[in-house]
């Protein structure tokens, strides 16, 4: 991959995660692939649950 794609790779990986965050707090849902490539829905919260386990996303400073 290019280090043009690269960089709009990342660019879009944040926006993404920064919208899921966003919606999470809110207490939105977020549609999601399945196993099976079927349409799921779920909670954003789920969604960034995820992420911070898989190691995707940093875990927040605590207060």
């Amino acid at each position: 991959m290019s280090e043009e794609a690269q960089l709009i790779l990342n660019a879009m990986q944040s926006a993404v995660i920064e919208e899921l965050q966003r919606k999470a707090k809110l207490g939105y849902k977020a549609v999601i692939a399945g196993r099976r490539g079927e349409a799921k829905v779920v909670s954003a919260r789920y969604v960034v649950r995820r992420l911070r386990a898989e190691g995707l996303l940093a875990v927040p400073a605590s207060k």
